[in-house]
C-alpha cells in the first residue's frame, strides 16, 4: 500500500514559507519506519557482555529522553524525517502574492533546511568526538550522561533530517494542492507560533 504525507507549505509574515504536517501522521511514519537507532540500541542490550549491554541501557535511556524533547527542538525536523518514508507527498499550500512558483518555493524551503543541518551537522560532528572523550569520567555520575547523549543523538537527527531534504528535493511523487486562505491557519492553535513573533 502506498504511504503519502500531507505537508503544509504554510506562509509566515515574513513572507516565508515552513513545512508542518500533522503530529500524528508523522507518528505513524516513524512507527512503521523500523527505526534504525531502536534496533541498535536493542542490538547493544542483547549482547553477553556486561559493558557493551550497560552501554545499550544508557543509550536507550538517552534516546528515550531525546525523543521526549525532539518535538520542542524543530518541528519541522520531523516533517524532513518522514519524507524518506513516504511514497508519495502531497504539499498543500496558499500562495503569497509576488511569490514564485509553489515548486520553486518548496524547493527554497527544502534546500535551506538542508543547509542548516549540514551546518549542525558538522558542528555536532566535531562535539561529538570531544564529549566521548570525557565520557568514561562522565559515566559513573548518576542519572543520564546528557553530554554525551544530546550531541550525538543531534548527529543521527541532522543526519536523517539532511537525507529527508534531499529525499524531497529528489522525489517525483509530489503533488501540489492548494488551500482557500492563509487566514483560517492562523487560528490553528498548533500553528499560532509561526504566526505570532515572525
Amino acid at each position: 500500500m502506498l504511504k503519502s504525507l500531507d505537508v503544509y507549505l504554510i506562509p509566515t509574515r515574513k513572507q516565508r514559507y515552513i513545512l508542518y504536517s500533522q503530529p500524528e501522521a508523522l507518528e505513524a511514519f516513524e512507527a512503521t519506519s523500523g527505526d534504525r537507532i531502536r534496533k541498535v540500541i536493542a542490538w547493544f542490550m542483547r549482547k553477553p557482555n556486561r559493558l557493551v549491554a550497560w552501554a545499550g541501557r544508557g543509550l536507550n535511556t538517552g534516546y528515550g529522553y531525546y525523543l521526549r524533547l525532539e518535538n520542542r527542538i524543530d518541528p519541522i525536523e520531523r516533517v524532513l524525517k518522514a519524507m524518506p518514508l513516504a511514497d508519495f507527498i502531497v504539499i498543500h499550500f496558499v500562495t503569497i502574492p509576488n511569490g514564485g512558483t509553489i515548486r520553486a518555493e518548496f524547493e527554497r524551503v527544502l534546500k535551506r533546511q538542508r543547509l542548516k543541518h549540514i551546518i549542525w551537522f558538522s558542528v555536532d560532528m566535531v562535539v561529538s568526538p570531544v564529549v566521548l572523550v570525557f565520557t568514561p569520567f562522565l559515566a559513573p555520575l548518576p542519572g543520564p550522561n546528557v553530554f554525551f547523549y544530546y550531541p550525538f543523538f543531534r548527529l543521527l537527527s541532522h543526519y536523517r533530517a539532511i537525507r529527508g531534504a534531499t529525499s524531497g528535493l529528489r522525489s517525483s511523487g509530489l503533488e501540489f494542492k492548494s488551500l482557500p486562505e492563509k487566514s483560517g491557519l492562523e487560528d490553528n492553535p498548533r500553528l499560532a507560533r509561526f504566526f505570532g513573533k515572525d
